[in-house]
């Protein structure tokens, strides 16, 4: 392409130090400088924004992390047209756009449309922060340059985004926070009164926030800009329902689920182990008559119930799941201490698919289920 730019990349100087972002970058764009521009952000020191520039004007910016988050958000709905899936990890952005350019997946155009649409994005993030640290290194990172863009031109049009994450700041810090609910009653009233919201929305918004997802996340989720976002959770910061979280990367526990129902403590801590070592993950719950919706929600691969629970016992709690559809198939290994016929009839008449005498041996437990559980590789 002859509008494409080829730079060579060659360092020179480093310099480290604080200053406010939006005076830094006015300084470096009038001294017509290049060089890359990384600012910390003060609150959150896992996010990072980068500026990119080439004889003071503005090749790229970006965030350092997240990118998946982030590029999912601006472009999601791209993506999905075009039946690209996003890796679980992108070491650049700017280079997978590329290759999704080269490819031919999105024309030169369209590749300059994300790219700026990227960097306004970031630029309100970086143009809103107050003081803090940052390191311009004067060397050319990028192999092909989109964009060549002059700085005033391309804040002026998101000025007002700037303005309000400005304001923000005190609250909520950046679009990779991710909000914890403190309490799910009051947000669910508070929600229900301000008759914004239809149910089909505040369901999505929920899932994502029992997911404890990123801002960039949840508006991607409910098709609303993350300014949108966290000027509607503004109230509910300041008033406790909601608390911000700082960023990080959370990576999702793929083990397979096992849920064990039983109020000992100490058999709370064995099984645990057990399953934790054999490749399991675990839920415990105590009280049988709060677990049936949790079990339905949560969809274990096999469930284990103390046959002695008090007020509704095992197996009266094992043919209440089996009346479920969701759970009728599910393993259920009763626990007892007492190894008898009239036992093993009793839990095989309450539906369970096994049961285990105790006290019984780690590889005792991991075997039952196993035979259960065929297509799982258990180590005994």
């Amino acid at each position: 392409m002859k509008s494409l730019v080829e730079l060579s990349s060659h360092k020179t100087t480093r310099h480290s130090d604080r200053g406010i972002p939006a005076k830094l970058l006015h300084s470096l764009v009038d001294k017509q400088m290049s060089g890359k521009l990384t600012i910390q952000n003060p609150f959150d020191e896992l996010v990072v924004w980068q500026v990119y520039l080439g004889d003071g004007r503005i090749h790229f910016a970006n965030s350092l992390n997240g990118s998946v988050e982030r590029l999912n958000y601006l472009i999601g709905s791209s993506l999905n047209q075009r039946k690209i899936t996003l890796p679980s990890k992108i070491t650049s952005d700017y280079e997978y756009l590329c290759e999704l350019w080269k490819k031919d997946f999105f024309t030169f155009q369209q590749t300059r449309s994300i790219l700026t649409q990227s960097t306004q994005e970031a630029l309100v993030q970086v143009l809103s922060l107050p003081k803090t640290s940052y390191t311009f290194t004067a060397e050319q990172e990028l192999d092909k340059v989109f964009l060549n863009l002059d700085l005033t031109k391309i804040i002026t049009p998101i000025k007002h985004k700037i303005r309000y994450w400005w304001e923000l700041r005190s609250d909520i810090n950046s679009p990779f926070q991710r909000p914890l609910v403190e309490n799910w009653d009051n947000l669910h009233r508070t929600l229900a009164e301000t008759h914004l919201y239809g149910q089909h929305w505040i369901k999505r918004f929920y899932s994502c926030l029992k997911d404890l997802n990123c801002l960039y996340e949840i508006a991607s989720a409910t098709e609303i800009s993350t300014l949108q976002l966290a000027l509607m959770l503004r109230p509910l910061i300041k008033s406790g329902e909601v608390k911000m979280l700082p960023y990080q990367e959370i990576k999702m526990d793929q083990r397979p689920l096992i849920v064990l129902i039983d109020q000992r403590a100490t058999t709370q801590r064995m099984v645990s182990y057990i399953l934790e070592n054999g490749g399991f993950r675990t839920l415990i719950l105590e009280d049988p008559f709060k677990a049936l919706p949790i079990l339905l929600n949560q969809a274990p691969i096999a469930i284990l119930i103390n046959a002695e629970l008090p007020e509704m016992n095992g197996y009266q709690f094992c043919s209440f799941c089996r009346k479920s559809s969701q759970l009728k198939d599910t393993p259920i290994v009763l626990l007892g201490k007492r190894e008898s016929l009239v036992e093993k009839i009793r839990s095989k008449l309450s539906g369970a698919s096994g049961y285990l005498c105790e006290p019984f041996l780690p590889q005792e437990l991991l075997q039952s289920l196993n035979r259960l559980l065929p297509q799982k590789a258990i180590a005994s």
